[in-house]
């Protein structure tokens, strides 16, 4: 499970997405993102587009008080081809990627936080979706999660699809076999550092 994510860029990860996108990433500063609020995401299309929206998909046909039943913030990287909730969104164009500076976890019931040492972000793998509502249209998104890599199975038995710079373009565009092999293997263990907060 991936319940708590952060956006707070260093002028180093700023440059990294900057060059990875060519995009502006100046963003507002988000230390701690929860399930239900709004999360920065990236799709490409003719180029890269930075999104914003509910972090919660919403499936395609289901109104917002209905999605807010269930649990749409993670979507399992194995069952995601065949979920009800997701099978849309990672077959038909709405694979994206979301830009962090870490995400937290809470083993034996205390807090850490999982970053990468050098200054880089973490490039996870997600879904969006965007659907009609009385405001106009509602994008949302989701953050595809794996089993442990071996230097995370202490933190929680689920992380996040974390997508080394290689992989971005399998996980946006290729079929959906090799998309689902690239979310469930692209990461390596030793690319993080687990660190207490207070």
């Amino acid at each position: 499970m991936c319940g708590r994510i952060e956006l707070t860029l260093t002028q180093g990860m700023q440059d990294t997405l900057h060059t990875l996108f060519q995009i502006d990433p100046s963003w507002p500063t988000h230390p701690e993102i929860s399930p239900t609020q709004q999360a920065q995401f990236l799709t490409h299309g003719a180029a890269w587009t930075v999104q914003s929206g509910r972090w919660g998909l919403i499936p395609p046909g289901m109104e917002l008080p209905a999605a807010k039943k269930y649990a749409t913030f993670n979507a399992r990287a194995e069952t995601m081809d065949r979920s009800p909730s997701f099978k849309a969104a990672f077959k038909s164009g709405g694979r994206c990627v979301l830009p962090l500076s870490a995400f937290f976890e809470w083993p034996k019931k205390s807090k850490v936080r999982i970053a990468r040492p050098d200054d880089k972000p973490l490039l996870v793998a997600g879904l969006w979706s965007a659907q009609p509502s009385e405001d106009g249209e509602r994008l949302s998104c989701t953050v595809v999660t794996r089993p442990p890599t071996a230097d995370l199975t202490e933190v929680h038995d689920r992380m996040p699809a974390l997508l080394l710079t290689k992989d971005l373009g399998a996980w946006l565009n290729a079929a959906a076999s090799e998309a689902k092999a690239v979310a469930l293997g692209s990461w390596q263990p030793g690319l993080v550092t687990v660190t207490p907060t207070s």
